[in-house]
């Protein structure tokens, strides 16, 4: 037998592979459930139209954004191995009650509403979890890549999973991956403690003789890190990035299982074997991160991303045509997979690791809620476009949005780190 040091010393016992595995098994777990389970059920099995599907996707964005700031400050308390751990086992049993309840709308919103606060908590804790690993750009970017890579292959297999549980049963028993996936990412998370040299905001705060941040309020340690985010100008860029250039995709949340079912003409399963598709295109776009010095991972290169997926979400619904509509999710899915790498390098190098989770919290419930006011508008705009009209409508905005922050930012050079009292930590460098 190996000895317990022998197998520490094998790569998937370090950290960063710990971090990615559980990274994958988490968004495995979601992706199986989210479009396939929760969106296919309310579709496919209870006949829901355009309004229905809306509201349950409001449930889960709203949520989304109050789990994701609840996260944030947890994280920045406690660091985000317990926060993230404690969530993942919250994740497991939501699982378990949607796979065992009686299925009805209701249900389903119950579900949607408790799937977004696991998310919103889990979303922001491993995007912010590579910070507390290490300070280093390069492994930064490293990380960061490598975990994109394991969420573009969970897009890749949770909804191939969901797929064909579907042929085999129903969308509901698809929920069944997500107790599984979850506990074992769970463990996994746990074994994978922040480095020595980083701090919480409360260890940090005891350091420097500062009020322990234990003591201060939610709301106060939730508005420092507005603060952040807003005072420091690449921060507040990225979010404005962020937020404006999904703002359109949220559309597709309330009617992408329409063009699937009226549109396409494809039946359920295909829900899961074209997401598929855009998992592909993801996995190729943030292996592509690697490749990528990190000095050239810019907001010009995030703008220029964006860009790929506004054209790529065009080419997906512009024809009725499934051929096509792979060829579309396989180049969005490209652009979206280097986006988030890119996205967590630039935010983690720009902000000191005592706000990291709060930063991370905002800049998720700025990409969350972007898409909730679009999808009360959605099916309205249907009614005159159609289902097929208004993606592509929602899908030409994003990339006319991308040529424009491409414009803004095509002068601006990606500086390195400033801490967020301003300074910029020599660990970062």
């Amino acid at each position: 037998m190996l000895s317990r040091s022998r197998l520490a010393r094998r790569p998937l016992f370090t950290p960063t592979r710990r971090l990615v595995l559980a990274n994958f098994l988490l968004v495995l777990g979601f992706t199986a459930t989210y479009f396939v389970g929760l969106i296919g059920c309310a579709t496919y099995q209870l006949g829901a139209g355009a309004a229905e599907v809306s509201a349950l996707v409001i449930l889960l964005n709203v949520a989304l954004v109050v789990g994701g700031a609840l996260a944030g400050v947890v994280t920045d308390r406690v660091g985000p191995r317990i926060t993230l751990a404690a969530a993942l086992v919250g994740f497991a049993l939501i699982g378990i009650f949607a796979l065992l309840m009686p299925l009805s709308y209701p249900m389903l919103a119950v579900v949607s509403t408790l799937e977004g606060l696991a998310d919103g908590f889990c979303g922001t804790t491993v995007s912010a979890y590579p910070r507390f690993l290490t300070a280093r750009p390069r492994e930064l970017k490293r990380m960061n890549s490598l975990c994109g890579t394991a969420v573009s292959v969970a897009v890749i297999v949770g909804p191939l999973i969901g797929g064909f549980v579907t042929t085999l049963s129903t969308n509901q028993t698809c929920f069944v991956t997500i107790p599984v996936a979850s506990l074992l990412a769970a463990a996994l998370v746990w074994a994978t403690p922040e480095a020595p040299g980083t701090v919480t905001c409360q260890r940090a705060s005891h350091a420097t003789g500062e009020k322990p941040a234990a003591r201060e309020g939610f709301w106060h340690q939730l508005a420092e890190g507005f603060r952040v985010t807003f005072s420091h100008r690449t921060l507040r860029t990225l979010f404005l990035l962020y937020f404006l250039g999904f703002f359109a995709y949220g559309a597709f949340d309330s009617l992408e299982s329409l063009f699937y079912r009226d549109v396409l003409r494809v039946s359920g399963d295909w829900m899961g074997w074209l997401s598929a598709c855009a998992g592909v295109g993801a996995t190729v776009g943030s292996l592509l991160v690697l490749r990528v010095s990190s000095k050239r991972l810019t907001l010009g290169t995030l703008s220029a991303l964006l860009l790929v997926t506004g054209v790529g979400s065009m080419i997906y619904v512009g024809t009725a045509n499934v051929a096509v509509a792979v060829v579309g999710q396989l180049v969005t899915g490209l652009g979206f997979g280097a986006m988030r790498p890119v996205k967590d390098t630039i935010l983690q190098r720009s902000c000191d690791v005592s706000y990291v989770g709060r930063v991370t919290s905002v800049m998720n419930a700025g990409t969350n809620s972007a898409g909730t006011l679009p999808l009360l508008v959605a099916p309205l705009v249907a009614n005159v476009l159609g289902v097929q009209g208004t993606l592509f409508a929602a899908s030409a905005v994003v990339a006319v949005l991308a040529v424009a922050f491409l414009l803004l930012t095509r002068h601006d050079g990606e500086k390195d780190a400033r801490g967020a009292s301003g300074q910029a930590p020599n660990e970062n460098r």
